[in-house]
């Protein structure tokens, strides 16, 4: 994936964080372009030859609203057929409770860890499936996921990390954002499978505790 045409548009993105208002329009403006900024970032990737890819925007029906920090809004990329009958055919699920407020930049992230998946598939339809009963072989397949990501610069995971704090703060203050900041920090290296890198930096962090502690959500903003 060429990055460059998305790098410059994180500072665009950043200049409308810092308003409660500006951040209203902002995530509404993301939430009515989500499957195209989805559509935009999965044409510009590659993807294995003879696999056809389907691209899944939803959520999970539940009882309750789910909030971006729940356990239960994952993404996900699995098989849907792999004979040359049946086809070759890949489902990449992004979930919108967990992505479709976050802008263009800051979804790369998600879709370039899926897109990996989508590249092990193609290798061996096989073995993907044995990572569903089997831990060491699925975190071995996150650590495999994460390498991609980890190859995109440092700016669209922070961009990610900050809009989904930020977004949790709109919903429900503080505590909210605690919970995600918690969330990306501490709990996602250790769900699921584990082999997850945290979506935010120890030192992101420290400044989210203490930006609270001083109730000055403009501070973190400017300091992250």
């Amino acid at each position: 994936m060429s990055t460059n045409i998305f790098l410059k548009e994180i500072k665009h993105c950043r200049k409308q964080l810092y308003s409660v208002n500006s951040r209203r329009k902002f995530w509404k403006g993301n939430k009515l372009n989500f499957e195209k900024n989805v559509q935009k970032i999965v044409s510009s990737l590659k993807f294995p030859k003879k696999w056809k890819v389907f691209v899944v925007l939803g959520d999970f029906l539940a009882n309750k609203k789910a909030l971006p920090f729940d356990r239960d809004t994952w993404s996900s990329t699995m098989v849907a057929a792999a004979t040359k009958r049946q086809r070759f055919e890949i489902i990449m699920f992004i979930n919108k409770t967990s992505s479709e407020f976050l802008s263009l930049p800051a979804l790369i992230p998600l879709i370039a860890h899926e897109a990996q998946h989508a590249w092990q598939i193609a290798r061996s339809p096989k073995n993907y499936v044995k990572t569903y009963f089997n831990d060491t072989l699925a975190q071995k397949d996150e650590l495999d996921a994460e390498k991609n990501v980890r190859k995109l610069p440092q700016e669209f995971i922070d961009e990610a990390a900050l809009e989904s704090i930020l977004y949790c703060y709109d919903i429900g203050g503080w505590n909210a954002a605690q919970k995600m900041a918690d969330n990306l920090w501490t709990e996602v290296p250790e769900m699921y499978s584990g082999g997850y890198d945290a979506g935010m930096t120890e030192t992101q962090y420290k400044l989210f505790l203490r930006t609270k502690k001083k109730k000055n959500i403009k501070e973190f903003i400017a300091k992250f």
